[in-house]
């Protein structure tokens, strides 16, 4: 039995999200079957990459020391623990994650070589040193995002501190400059195109590393021998592993299929460049993953390359080695499940049975556990000799492509001469094609090799029919250099080309499981047309998401409200108070990685205990420019019954508060939550919080509007002139009373009980315990039950966009992520404060002029005007002379008050400040045209 220790947990844990369960659940009901069956119809990657058998195509040809001693840190639910114990004599795993900890321990509760740690790798003390310690994925995590090299070098050393004598250290990592990542494949931690390769200028919580970096972290851990092995398409679901003594070749897509998580965001597709990045040398800088292994005594795995099969069923699946070893190298082809063995022995027989019909085949011998050997061939595969005879010398490529067929018709007995499909053979070995054949150019000698698939009375034409079909399937414009049809009528193909080509499709989802690795290969789909668009969408200076522009200036928003995010959350688990996203915050968090497009604002809630206590300790934490603001301290701006956090160096003011004083820098809102009283009492609360909130808002905003929010002008007048009995204070407290009414009654719901929100009740439980969701290149808290939530909020539909013209910002005003609110306010507040004894001056003659005149016009008239139009100089308006702008220098600043009443008045403000006038006032006629005025500055 495996043993679990949960001596080690950190305490509280946070409960596992909905994969995390599905995941366990998979498990719980198929813990021993073949779990690629199991996930088949799941389109979640992450499950597939904790589940699936791809996964253990990162160690599977690793040849472990007898009797090994394993430490796996990081297990996550133990994609390669199992196959860790099949090879070590005992396998010690570290799991921070309670919940997954003992989902290993489940999983493989049958093997006794196995014990498994809740908690973390540095925080568990073992009693004995490790031969092995694997550290898969977790490198890129362990800082927090941080680009200092120290943080993971000093991390490195202390496992090496865990290393026996002899010990080896493998570290599986990203590539930052990964050629996926180049293509615009969205990178792991932040779920954005280049992210990496732009060094997280966004923040991330996964750091990713440079080749040059993993080399820098390994030697100053103390590390002297490091081999790095190149895992692809990458070490999470590896195919093909390669090394600086064994690189790949030209023309890889014949044996890599890349996937993608996302394949919306690519500008190019990595199969087409891997030729020029391989005949340039520069293949160890563009891999996409690194599996490094650091040595303390000086020796590495002899391997220098393998290919892994794991996507073929366990009676098919293998991996094939290079080795190394004094100076020779030998090929090893070894099955990676026990049902592989009668496969491994059936090749044996195929090979043995070619010899004896005089077929060149390379050398095969078995040993008695079944692995194949062979000397390795330096040779090139004919297939990439004929990629380039076929464009230099048709002669020879025909002579190729004869002794191909004569082979063929060689390889056995013909046991009818079909008129229709040619001569049949006993034995058509399938393989007996340029792909699976190495040639020798100079001596004209061709050495078949992997003839594991043979098909009984066969046409010899469909075994032709293939290897003519992959030369111009992976042969760069082979149809311009030598047509197809030709060789077709040569080898009499005509009638059966069509037949064969359906044949081969069924042979290939036959071989290749594509029933049953059908998601895998939606991941590997690239959608052409997709990657030219993408690619002339980058003419634009502004990203497009779902066909929505965001601007500059509101990315510079998002990156101060992630600023202030970053302090509630230092200050929450200061305190160890809970909060979490909330409204279209947590949609972003749900739909997008991150902020709704055109979202403008962020949203957190607490419940209540927390929200106090948060306001209690947030006026000593938060430090300038952040500052706290409630209802109670705001005296001319009410925006709802909770808190916001303001940044006052930058300019959050919405429409309604462009005249009013008071922090209007940037915010983020916070909530407090409430338990929902029964039916009545919600009822009543609900009542008294519309009551004193309108009350709020007449108080602030009564005299600005006819009519506000759903009042009609009558009652909206009521509440204007009641809302003059009662003091700002009064009326702030009693709002707040009355939210925190009736909270004494559990019914398992709660509510966010506000202003004007419609007091939702929610489900209790749905709010019980926090799960982490990425948001914009961090993982943030959200409430575990955050999908019923939204379901609860939004329908059923919410993860679709909505209609184009809705998807616009929810707040109006002016946004300036770079100039404090203090600038605006002392341009459009107190427009005629400091009037006393001075001449009032508009600059500006239009229509905002003869506004300004019928509303001011009477008290503050004027002496003239200036105006930028020449043609109305010395012109009168409604009996005031109109003159030029240089008539202000003629005048004492300290005698005259100017008011700008333009449309344009930034750019006015522009020309006064080139004058040396900086003491003005902007007249907002309505507040309409200066929201018009700041989008053209967006």
């Amino acid at each position: 039995m495996s043993n679990l220790h949960m001596n080690f947990a950190n305490g509280k844990t946070a409960s596992p999200n909905k994969i995390d369960c599905d995941i366990a659940k998979y498990l719980q009901s198929a813990s021993d079957a073949y779990m690629d069956e199991v996930i088949r119809e799941d389109s979640r990657l992450q499950v597939w990459q904790q589940l699936s058998e791809l996964r253990k195509g990162l160690i599977s040809w690793y040849d472990f020391k007898e009797g090994a001693n394993v430490l796996e840190v990081g297990a996550g639910f133990g994609a390669l623990t199992g196959i860790l114990c099949k090879k070590c004599a005992h396998v010690s795993v570290t799991e921070r994650s309670v919940f997954r900890a003992e989902t290993i321990a489940e999983r493989y509760k049958n093997n006794d070589n196995l014990d498994v740690y809740a908690g973390d790798v540095m925080d568990v003390t073992f009693d004995k040193k490790f031969d092995y310690i694997l550290v898969v994925g977790i490198l890129e995590v362990i800082g927090g995002g941080t680009s200092d090299i120290r943080v993971y070098a000093d991390y490195v050393r202390r496992l090496k501190e865990m290393l026996s004598e002899n010990g080896r250290l493998l570290i599986a990592v990203e590539n930052r400059y990964g050629l996926k990542y180049f293509c615009g494949a969205a990178e792991t931690y932040t779920n954005k195109a280049f992210a990496g390769i732009n060094h997280y200028r966004q923040g991330t919580r996964g750091y990713t590393f440079s080749k040059k970096e993993v080399e820098d972290i390994t030697a100053c851990a103390g590390f002297e021998k490091v081999k790095f092995y190149y895992p692809l398409p990458d070490y999470k679901m590896p195919q093909l592993i390669y090394t600086d003594a064994h690189l790949p070749e030209k023309n890889l897509k014949e044996r890599l299929i890349p996937y993608y998580k996302r394949n919306d965001t690519l500008i190019a597709y990595e199969q087409e460049l891997y030729n020029d990045v391989i005949v340039n040398g520069v293949f160890p800088f563009f891999a996409n993953s690194f599996l490094v292994e650091c040595s303390l005594d000086e020796q590495v795995e002899t391997v220098s390359y393998a290919a892994i099969s794991t996507d073929r069923g366990k009676e098919r699946s293998f991996a094939t080695s290079i080795y190394d070893e004094a100076g020779t190298s030998v090929v090893r082809k070894a099955f990676l499940y026990p049902e592989g063995r009668r496969n491994a022995d059936l090749l044996m027989e195929n090979i043995s049975d070619l010899e004896r019909h005089g077929i060149p085949v390379v050398l095969h011998t078995q040993d008695e556990t079944g692995v194949i050997h062979q000397p390795f061939i330096e040779w090139p595969t004919l297939s990439n000799v004929i990629k380039e005879v076929i464009k230099t010398d048709t002669a020879k490529f025909e002579e190729i492509l004869d002794r191909i067929y004569a082979y063929i018709l060689q390889s056995s007995e013909i046991v009818d001469e079909n008129v229709d499909f040619g001569p049949i053979l006993k034995r058509a070995y399938m393989e007996l094609i340029p792909l699976n054949c190495f040639y020798s150019l100079e001596k004209d000698e061709y050495l078949f090799f992997d003839q594991e698939f043979v098909r009984e009375n066969c046409p010899a034409g469909y075994v032709m029919f293939r290897a003519i079909h992959y030369i111009y399937c992976f042969t760069d414009n082979a149809q311009r250099y030598y047509p197809k049809q030709k060789l077709i009528e040569k080898y009499k193909l005509q009638n059966v080309w069509d037949t064969y080509v359906k044949e081969e499709n069924r042979f290939l989802d036959e071989v290749r499981n594509q029933k049953l690795y059908t998601q895998f290969y939606k991941w590997a789909a690239v959608d052409y047309k997709r990657i030219f668009e993408n690619a002339l969408r980058l003419e634009s200076e502004e990203e497009k998401i779902a066909n929505y522009k965001v601007t500059d200036k509101m990315k510079k928003v998002w990156k101060v409200e992630l600023a202030m995010l970053d302090e509630v959350d230092r200050i929450c688990k200061k305190y160890n108070l809970t909060y979490y996203f909330v409204h279209g915050s947590l949609l972003g968090a749900v739909r997008h990685d991150g902020f709704i497009p055109w979202d403008d604002d962020l949203d957190i809630a607490m419940p209540r205990a927390s929200y106090d206590t948060f306001l209690e300790v947030a006026a000593t934490e938060l430090q300038e420019p952040l500052s706290l603001h409630t209802p109670l301290s705001e005296k001319d701006a009410f925006w709802g019954g909770f808190a916001r956090i303001r940044n006052c160096m930058t300019t959050g003011m919405e429409t309604r508060d462009l005249s009013h004083k008071g922090n209007h820098g940037i915010w983020i809102d916070i909530l407090p939550m409430d338990v929902c009283p029964p039916e009545e009492l919600f009822y009543k609360k609900s009542k008294k919080i519309r009551h004193y909130s309108r009350l709020l808002y007449a108080k602030i905003y009564g005299s600005e509007y006819d009519c506000y929010m759903d009042m009609k002008e009558l009652k909206w007048k009521g509440y204007r002139f009641l809302s003059k009995m009662f003091s700002h204070d009064y009326l702030a407290k009693s709002l707040d009373k009355a939210m925190r009414s009736y909270t004494d009654i559990e019914t398992g719901e709660v509510a966010f009980f506000h202003s004007y929100d419609k007091h939702r009740r929610l489900h209790a439980k749905d709010f019980a315990e926090v799960t982490y969701l990425d948001f914009e290149g961090r993982q943030v808290p959200v409430p575990a039950g955050y999908e019923n939530y939204l379901f609860m909020l939004l329908g059923r539909d919410y993860m679709k966009y909505p209609p184009e013209s809705e998807r616009i910002p929810k707040h109006t005003g002016i946004w300036d992520p770079e100039k404090s609110y203090t600038e605006y306010e002392a341009l459009l507040c107190d427009t005629f404060a400091d009037c006393k004894g001075k001449k009032i001056i508009l600059f500006g003659a239009g229509m905002m002029f003869e506004d300004y005149m019928k509303k001011y016009g009477g008290k503050y008239r004027p002496v003239f005007l200036v105006d930028n139009d020449s043609d109305k100089w010395g012109r009168f308006r409604m009996g005031i002379e109109i003159c030029s702008p240089k008539k202000l220098l003629e005048l004492p600043k300290e005698k005259y008050k100017l008011i700008v009443c333009s449309f344009y008045y930034k750019e006015i403000g522009k020309q006064l400040e080139e004058m040396g006038i900086t003491d003005y006032k902007v007249y907002v006629q309505h507040t309409n045209w200066i929201i018009e005025a700041e989008s053209k500055n967006a």
